[in-house]
């Protein structure tokens, strides 16, 4: 007896959806089994290179074989538009909406077996990943081995089994796998996960986790547990939940550290715990849907566990500011040491508040406010003089100070006038290359972050002009390229090929910049050279070609689109902060 599979019209465009991960496609299947109201899911994972199957078993409500012939088989079909958005028994809404997860285990595997429990009856199904690739989008002519035997009336749930894992694959890795389920199902009180026998929780989030337990006034015992995640992930319902009883009651909370200014509000997101505290169960409401709010215990245990959470997050707070300051530093540190010693301080304190105020923002934008800040500083400018702030401005920018507020705004506003003119400049055919040079070697800061700390001067000059007469002179002048030669502060040297607008940077300029490179090492000998083409587009020809770090390809109009992108964001960034 077989079954096959009915086809949906939208089958072409799904089936070309994968997985990054075998992590994600594992987690697939595992949404399937909260689907299916179950309460626990166990996932086994065979050891490396063993021919031991990967099992994913739930306890949900199963399949009937006519479930599994019209409606796990029917391909595409979406479990949402055929019984709604909320699960029958536990009113759970549905993660599943596109009707292909059972592909995700055909991804891992070439064999997936599914086997069934339901109303007295176990129904098996086989599916064998070669003999889809075959029929390709004619699923309709597979045969798929089916079959049905006699259980237990009470038996229930769905057990997947996978065989022939993918060696193609990266082997699936329990912690990985448990760090994802975990973000996703961390607040499920009724569902649990086991991976290899060992119960995913908060744990299992990658970070720093904390314990510790409190005596209370009545002889028990209330235990703190929480996790701050790494920077990278985001949480879902982040905060310190309450546990009475086993069961979550009401949403999370931060206690009243997200009313303070003393945590950025990105790194609260990343705290994930729980108050154990079962001497709660009588202040509990009715619904269970929060402990009432005038429980004298609620208030003792709040008290208690706040100095807790302050300590844990001072510790990695200021650990982490070290760490990027270090960072930032290290990348300005040219900058800094070239301002007046009367202005190093200053610019030092510029540091720290750009990094307290932007805080989980990358190194390039942070960057990007301090270089601002520095080029004020160096020009020696008092915007406050010519910046006007409103009073609710005012008091919105007390802590970050008026007057770093007010050199960034300036400077931001200053660099998106110039944008406006270099357009006009860079992007036109007809600009001659001495205007492109002159352009660019003025405006540095259009190259990136990165390249704040480079600059030019008449030897440089000279150095470029020598070798371009040198190379291409006894009637090639018309062919010369339009270099600009500069040097950073680490004593190495960038040269900028400046095509004009009309230009398309092709493979040819790349090897073109080698030769660059090769021929400059005379006139710079024992320097590192780095070379960036930039061009009014770039060919496809160089997508996908592999990288080169010391030589770069660049268009005129991605460069002030990317300035104008950092700069739009500062600004929104002041009205916001």
């Amino acid at each position: 007896m077989n079954a096959t599979f009915k086809v949906d019209p939208r089958l072409a465009s799904l089936l070309g959806e994968n997985y990054r991960s075998t992590e994600l496609a594992i987690k697939e299947l595992v949404d399937n089994a909260f689907d299916a109201d179950a309460e626990n899911v166990w996932v086994e994972l065979p050891s490396p290179l063993s021919t031991e199957p990967l099992i994913i078993k739930d306890d949900g409500t199963g399949m009937t074989e006519s479930e599994i012939r019209n409606e796990y088989l029917n391909i595409a079909s979406s479990r949402v538009s055929r019984k709604g958005e909320r699960t029958r028994l536990k009113n759970r809404l549905v993660k599943g909406r596109k009707g292909i997860g059972k592909f995700a285990g055909l991804m891992v595997a070439s064999l997936m077996e599914v086997s069934s429990d339901c109303r007295g009856k176990q129904t098996i199904l086989s599916i064998w990943r070669d003999e889809l690739m075959k029929a390709k989008q004619d699923l309709e002519q597979v045969s798929l081995p089916i079959r049905v035997k006699e259980v237990a009336k009470e038996s229930h749930g769905t057990t997947i089994s996978l065989m022939g894992i993918n060696q193609n694959f990266t082997f699936p890795n329990p912690n990985r796998l448990k760090r994802l389920l975990v973000l996703e199902y961390g607040r499920q009180t009724d569902f649990h996960i086991y991976v290899n026998g060992e119960l995913v929780d908060l744990t299992d989030i990658p970070g720093e986790t904390f314990e510790e337990a409190f005596a209370l006034s009545n002889g028990e015992l209330a235990t703190l547990r929480f996790t701050i995640a790494h920077h990278k992930h985001s949480l879902k319902q982040s905060g310190i939940a309450f546990r009475v009883g086993g069961k979550i009651v009401g949403s999370p909370k931060y206690f009243g550290m997200d009313e303070e200014e003393r945590f950025p509000a990105r790194m609260l997101k990343r705290l994930y715990g729980e108050i154990e505290a079962n001497s709660l169960e009588k202040d509990v409401t009715a619904d269970w849907g929060s402990v009432i709010d005038n429980s004298l215990l609620l208030n003792e245990i709040k008290l208690k566990i706040r100095p807790a959470l302050v300590k844990a997050f001072d510790k990695i707070f200021q650990a982490e500011m070290e760490m990027a300051k270090a960072r930032l530093r290290k990348r300005m540190n040219g900058s800094i040491s070239h301002l007046p010693e009367s202005k190093k301080g200053l610019a030092n304190n510029v540091l720290d508040k750009v990094l307290r105020k932007f805080y989980g923002e990358s190194e390039s934008r942070m960057a990007s406010v301090v270089s601002l800040i520095l080029e004020a500083v160096e020009q020696n400018s008092n915007p406050m003089l010519t910046l006007d702030l409103n009073l609710e401005r005012r008091e919105a920018y007390a802590e970050f100070g008026l007057q770093d507020v007010a050199m960034i705004a300036q400077q931001s506003s200053r660099r998106l006038m110039i944008l406006e003119q270099l357009s006009e400049v860079l992007l036109s055919a007809d600009t001659p290359p001495e205007k492109i040079r002159e352009a660019i070697s003025t405006n540095l800061w259009l190259l990136g972050s990165n390249y704040t700390l480079v600059s030019t001067n008449n030897q440089l000059v000279e150095v470029a002009r020598m070798y371009v007469g040198h190379k291409w002179n006894n009637g090639h002048a018309h062919e010369a390229p339009n270099l600009l030669l500069l040097q950073d502060f680490n004593k190495g040297f960038l040269v900028l090929d400046l095509k004009p607008a009309d230009h398309t940077v092709e493979l040819l300029d790349r090897r073109k910049a080698k030769e660059y490179q090769s021929d400059l090492k005379v006139y710079l000998p024992g320097r590192d050279i780095e070379v960036i083409v930039i061009g009014g587009a770039l060919s496809p020809n160089l997508v996908g070609q592999k990288a080169n770090a010391s030589i770069k390809f660049l268009s005129y109009k991605g460069m002030i689109t990317d300035a104008k992108v950092q700069l739009n964001w500062l600004a929104g960034e002041l009205q916001r902060r």
